[in-house]
Parts: C-alpha cells; structure tokens; sequence
C-alpha cells in the first residue's frame, strides 16, 4: 500500500509540489430534500484547475456519512481521471484523522472507510489533510450546485461559470 503520510494540523490551502496534484471534496446535506452533494476540485502546482466534480446523491442519516462518502468519491474521481500523487484535502477533521490513522472502526462508516483504503493501493503515494472552511471554499461551491443540477456533472480543465468566483477569489488566499 503506498504511503499516506500525516498531517495532523488544519492549514489554508497551499500548492502541492511540482509533481503532485491538490484535491479538494467536501460534502453537504440538504435540508430541504432526500438529497445530499459532493463537490471535489483537482488543482495543480501552478492552482490550474484540471478538473472538478458536482454530484448529487442520496441523503445519508448522518452529515459524518456524507463525509465519509465524498472522501471515497474523491479518492476513485482521482483514479478515473489519472492522478496517480494526490494530496487529498478535507474539512471534516473526523474522517480525515480516520484516513490518516487507518481507522476503519466508525459503527456507520466503517466499510465504506476500509473500501476507501483499499482502494489507495493504485497511487504512487497519497497523503490527507485537514483543511478549514475557507481553505475548501471551491469544493464546498461545488457540493452547493449539486442541490440544483444533474446527478454528475465533470468538467475537465475548466470550471462552471457560477464557480469561477471561487476559483479566483482562491488564487488571492
């Protein structure tokens, strides 16, 4: 199994190195229906997005769940579209200590976290880290479309124009 190195502390968004690819998720429940949304952006050395990632599914019993879900979207988003050095980066402290630590004891989760392991064996390397809200902003956008647009939607090399606000106001950060 490849590396998956730890970062026990919260940080702002930063480049990865020049080899390597930045992956943003987050995930969010709706309220106001069944459903629930997944947002994930892959960023470059340079902060050029390569490709993001809307999509709506359904509503878990847990907001931890839907957590948990987004992290294994990710992790297979990355795989589909060829991005073998991936730092992934979260807001949900708990389940990104859980990758880091290999901790697959959640009582909901805990198979969809073992399937998430398992599945690291095709990187060369991969590491989580715990990000804050303001750091994750592009991927929590894109978890918010997902509440008004089709089950998937996959944008290679660019970005929806309602996100692109993020995008820049990022590259300030």
């Amino acid at each position: 199994m490849p590396p998956v190195r730890s970062e026990a502390t919260t940080v702002r968004w930063s480049p990865p190195s020049e080899n390597q690819v930045k992956i943003n998720f987050d995930g969010a429940l709706f309220g106001e229906s069944d459903s629930a949304g997944i947002g994930v952006v892959i960023r470059n050395s340079e902060r050029v997005v390569m490709a993001v990632l809307s999509e709506k599914i359904v509503k878990p019993q847990a907001a931890e769940m839907v957590e948990i879900l987004a992290a294994r979207r990710v992790v297979l988003f990355s795989r589909e579209s060829g991005f073998y050095d991936p730092v992934f980066e979260g807001d949900s402290s708990t389940v990104i200590k859980s990758l880091q630590d290999r901790i697959v004891s959640h009582a909901q989760g805990g198979h969809i976290l073992k399937d998430i392991l398992s599945h690291l064996n095709s990187f060369q390397s991969c590491s989580f880290s715990h990000i804050g809200r303001q750091g994750n902003a592009v991927a929590h956008a894109l978890t918010q479309r997902a509440r008004l647009s089709f089950p998937l939607e996959v944008w290679m090399e660019s970005v929806p124009p309602d996100i692109s606000s993020f995008v820049r106001f990022d590259l300030r950060v």
